[in-house]
């Protein structure tokens, strides 16, 4: 796979695009003033984002989506503070006060955000290299999720075309439907259909599960979070 030297040459959509094509595993590097930005790519999807640029906290992601309320959003800083090595997550969940699935839907919102803070690098050097498996088994991103919509070197002939009306009521009939709910639902039954369906289907709750069924589970998974973030932005 060849990808240019510098991101000025390209966009960082058709970098996750070609990367995505190849289904390559490994990581993308993004090396500017001093600091280096990586996306890790399991087999052509984003895994995995790690970058200093600041986006929101976990905590706080699941406040404004609903998923903890003030309380415990106080409680999990407080937890923080005294144990500053513990994860957001890790507290919530063994607190019993936010499920798995939940925490899942956060962390995709955030490593979200964290590709969109990249898209906003004007240039860096690339690299790509091969790396280990992760330590850590992660849900992917699925396609839609981070190439849908991001600026292409295509684009720069002329301004994008803003997706119409009938594509987004389309994008969003579509959504509804992954969630198994109709036109008129409200945003308080989207968030019960995403959580009582993706925590049926959250890999962790099937921990004896074989490649293609931990495969199908993952697909599953990914498809209810793009929803769920389509019908919640």
């Amino acid at each position: 796979m060849r990808l240019v030297g510098r991101l000025s040459a390209t966009t960082l959509g058709d970098l996750i695009g070609n990367v995505h094509r190849e289904r390559a595993s490994g990581v993308l590097e993004l090396i500017e003033g001093g600091r280096t930005h990586r996306i890790h790519f399991e087999a052509g999807l984003v895994s995995r984002v790690e970058s200093s640029l600041v986006v929101p906290r976990v905590g706080r992601i699941l406040a404004e989506q609903g998923f903890i309320g003030h309380d415990a959003l106080r409680h999990l800083e407080r937890e923080l503070m005294r144990s500053p090595g513990r994860k957001a997550g890790q507290i919530l969940v063994e607190d019993a006060a936010l499920a798995g699935s939940a925490l899942g839907a956060a962390l995709r919102r955030q490593l979200r955000y964290k590709l969109d803070a990249l898209f906003a690098l004007p240039d860096a050097e690339i690299r790509f290299r091969v790396a280990r498996p992760p330590r850590e088994r992660t849900i992917p991103l699925s396609p839609r999720e981070f190439l849908h919509g991001r600026p292409r070197k295509r684009d720069a002939a002329g301004p994008a075309r803003p997706r119409s009306g009938a594509g987004r009521d389309r994008a969003r009939a579509q959504a509804l439907a992954v969630l198994g709910l109709g036109p008129d639902a409200s945003p308080a039954s989207v968030q019960r259909a995403f959580r009582s369906l993706a925590s049926s289907v959250h890999p962790d709750r099937h921990p004896q599960a074989t490649g293609p069924e931990r495969a199908s589970l993952l697909a599953r998974f990914a498809a209810l979070s793009a929803a769920y973030h389509l019908l919640v932005a």
